[in-house]
């Protein structure tokens, strides 16, 4: 009796372990986890199945501000303080723009900026009056077509009772002046004027009657960054680019691909990770007209055709040369690389028709955990800068934190953006070569 409830205990337990078994493997069998899928394919290819497209104040974006506070100057490149700042003065009315150069050229254009209470946002190169009108309320038709690169605000102004702005061009030496309500202009000073001394002190290196730079009087904090390069789907650009793209031929070489429609090129560069459209078509020379409206033009291109697969903004433009430049960014910090292609989208323009586009192959994903650095105060940065050999103030007009995208020797897919100091000189961006204990000054040229 003992031995059959023996057996029917050992049967129901093998019973349950097999039904058991049963359970678990069809579980096994079945269970989906929530990958995304990944390709057959040599690289991870960044699927882009619309156009990236931005608002025109999402391009165009102030780099630096200055507060000049009783004869000392602070400042701040930090991407959430300057947005703070573009946010309140957005709805500011901005009337009454006229032409007031003459006052102040025998005073100087650099000591016009330094007043105290002039509060100074900063754009990396000039444009017309006319775009900014995509961040601020210009109530103005006489003076669309003038450029600018600092946007001024005189916080004393209200004193007088009234509210004064300036649009300057430190290039061509013009000042503009604009009134708003003397409200705005107090509210500005109690919010941000009055806390600004919070920010890095800025120590003025005077130039030129026209220009200074102002550099940080202690070392920079930024973060070194590395990302994992994500490539982009090639296709998406041959049905962007070509009108037909049915009627495109495509062939690969052993540095990267070609497409074509028996008119225009698409080239691929694999190991430069861009690609470069040619529209040979309108390369015909130059005519009497040029393309109006260049910038505006230069971002609804690139809205329409494949778009903004990272932070790219507005950096330089040429209006006699048609051609614009649109640069990476990472936390307001511009990106450069002495790899063509490799961080900016360019292109070139002639009577209103595009005849050669680059743009990145790829984008940056995954990110590693950023790394601390410091860089140099500015006294040792200029201290650089004019030791070269035959140094012409007047060719300097520009000097900023920036990195410089790398790609790693052991992994082409990875890349490491390093904290530099960078200025522009004689039209070129170089950096400063920062070494262990000591700042030797290393002209490399940057794209």
């Amino acid at each position: 009796m003992i031995g059959m409830k023996y057996e029917s205990i050992k049967t129901a337990i093998l019973t349950f372990l097999v039904l058991s078994s049963i359970v678990l493997t069809w579980t096994l069998w079945t269970y989906q986890p929530e990958y995304k899928d990944i390709e057959a394919n040599d690289d991870l290819v960044e699927e882009v199945t619309e156009n990236i497209k931005r608002d025109t104040s999402q391009i165009i974006k102030p780099s630096k501000i200055l507060y000049h506070i009783e004869g000392g100057h602070f400042g701040t490149f930090n991407e959430i303080e300057l947005n703070r700042v573009m946010k309140e003065i957005r709805l500011w009315e901005i009337t009454d723009i006229q032409n007031i150069t003459h006052t102040v050229q025998e005073a100087g254009l650099a000591d016009f900026l330094s007043q105290n209470g002039h509060v100074e946002i900063d754009f990396p190169d000039p444009f017309p009056l006319q775009l900014y009108k995509s961040f601020l309320n210009i109530n103005d038709k006489e003076h669309s077509l003038i450029s600018f690169d600092r946007f001024i605000i005189d916080v004393n102004s209200e004193d007088r009772g009234e509210g004064i702005v300036y649009f300057v061009s430190t290039g061509d030496n013009l000042v503009y002046e604009g009134r708003v309500e003397s409200r705005l202009t107090k509210d500005f000073r109690r919010t941000f004027y009055t806390t600004a001394t919070r920010y890095p002190e800025q120590i003025e290196y005077k130039l030129s009657e026209t220009n200074s730079i102002y550099l940080p009087k202690d070392t920079t904090e930024v973060n070194h960054y590395e990302y994992f390069l994500d490539a982009l789907d090639i296709n998406i650009f041959v049905k962007r680019l070509f009108t037909n793209p049915n009627l495109v031929k495509s062939d690969r070489l052993t540095t990267g691909e070609v497409h074509t429609d028996g008119t225009r090129l698409l080239r691929v560069y694999n190991n430069e990770k861009y690609i470069e459209f040619i529209n040979p078509t309108r390369m015909n020379g130059k005519q009497a007209n040029t393309t109006t409206d260049l910038i505006q033009t230069s971002i609804d291109f690139v809205n329409e055709h494949v778009g903004w697969t990272d932070d790219y903004r507005f950096f330089s433009w040429n209006k006699e040369s048609e051609a614009t430049v649109f640069k990476l960014y990472i936390k307001n910090i511009p990106v450069f690389s002495s790899r063509k292609g490799l961080a900016d989208i360019t292109q070139q323009w002639e009577n209103n028709e595009i005849v050669e586009y680059a743009h990145p192959s790829i984008n940056l994903q995954i990110g590693l955990p950023p790394v601390v650095n410091y860089l140099p105060k500015g006294e040792k940065v200029m201290e650089s800068i004019t030791s070269m050999r035959d140094f012409n103030p007047e060719l300097l007009d520009s000097v900023t934190v920036a990195y410089e995208m790398v790609e790693k020797e052991d992994n082409s897919q990875f890349v490491s953006l390093q904290p530099i100091w960078s200025y522009r000189y004689n039209g070129s961006w170089l950096k400063v070569e920062i070494k262990d204990g000591d700042l030797g000054g290393h002209e490399d040229g940057l794209e």
